[in-house]
């Protein structure tokens, strides 16, 4: 038996599979850096860094967790087993990987994984640059929330992650009441206030898997995902009961209304648009302060939802 540096003990056949490991190592890795030298996105990345660890055990699931979001490679199914490590360069920490697989990380399979995400450490870094910068582009300067070219791009891949899932998805359009009156008699700095603050409470009351977007002025949208029609809803009278006890927000009388519509497997993504715009219409003509959702029929009819003011009469009385 012999003993390494760090205080595992291998037998000879170990000694053998490490060189065997190693050498596999050493020429995955030149094909590992050169294959991320073709792409600056992250997923993309993600998913070659997979391909070459899976060559050193069949990996279920490799997850990346960056201060810029989580990814998740292709493919990935619950594992056995589990193995986490921190991506690190120059003492800064880049990201976490979150490894599965039915096999178990033996301390020579984890030396590897070790020395191939070595390479990946300048590629991911850059990596990183670009995509804060293309983040900072798609991001509305006064509230930090998503811009409408990021709606845009998000709405069409949230619908498409969420029909290929099988999972419920939900729109909500918000529209300030009241909004124009606080720039009209407190001034623009006080309405940026209150934007920042109507910002907050959707930020508090959200999840952070869900999606919020300043689409300009008083208007916002929010894209929920794995929600269906009943918690959306009250997700939507939850929101509005925030706004309505916002200190800053009762001071200036600014309320919201919110129109909601949510995604059914044979709905195009401007038919769910147009459904909430609509919801929300109804939802400003019949009075300051109302939740309006409207559902798709089998015939392709929208019909309004019954129940949701009872909803939100009901957290109102809560309060």
């Amino acid at each position: 038996m012999w003993q390494d540096t760090a205080g595992f003990n291998f037998s000879g056949a170990d000694l053998a599979l490490d060189s065997q490991l190693h050498e596999l190592a050493d020429t995955g890795a030149i094909s590992l850096i050169s294959q991320l030298q073709t792409t600056l996105d992250l997923q993309q990345q993600l998913d070659i860094f997979a391909m070459h660890a899976s060559r050193i055990l069949p990996l279920t699931v490799l997850n990346l967790r960056t201060a810029q979001g989580h990814f998740a490679a292709a493919g990935s199914i619950a594992g056995q087993y589990h193995y986490h490590t921190e991506l690190q360069l120059e003492q800064h920490l880049l990201g976490q990987l979150s490894y599965q697989s039915n096999h178990p990380f033996s301390p020579l399979v984890q030396r590897q994984l070790l020395l191939l995400e070595s390479e990946w450490l300048y590629a991911l870094r850059n990596a990183l640059l670009v995509n804060r910068l293309q983040q900072m582009a798609l991001k509305d300067p006064l509230t930090g929330l998503g811009n409408r070219r990021f709606f845009d791009d998000s709405f069409s891949k949230a619908i498409q992650l969420a029909k290929r899932h099988q999972q419920p998805f939900a729109l909500l359009l918000l529209d300030l009441d009241n909004f124009k009156q606080v720039n009209d008699l407190s001034g623009h700095s006080t309405g940026d206030q209150v934007l920042l603050a109507v910002a907050d409470c959707m930020r508090e009351t959200l999840r952070a898997t869900d999606s919020l977007f300043r689409f300009g002025g008083d208007e916002f949208a929010l894209l929920l995902q794995d929600q269906d029609a009943e918690h959306a809803e009250l997700i939507a009278c939850r929101l509005q009961q925030k706004i309505n006890q916002h200190p800053l927000l009762k001071l200036h009388q600014v309320g919201c209304s919110i129109g909601l519509a949510w995604l059914a497997a044979e709905q195009k993504e401007r038919d769910l648009f147009h459904q909430a715009d609509e919801a929300l219409y109804q939802a400003k003509t019949t009075g300051k302060g109302k939740v309006a959702a409207e559902r798709l029929t089998v015939k392709g009819l929208s019909q309004p939802r019954s129940g949701i003011n009872k909803v939100s009469a009901s957290l109102a009385a809560a309060s």
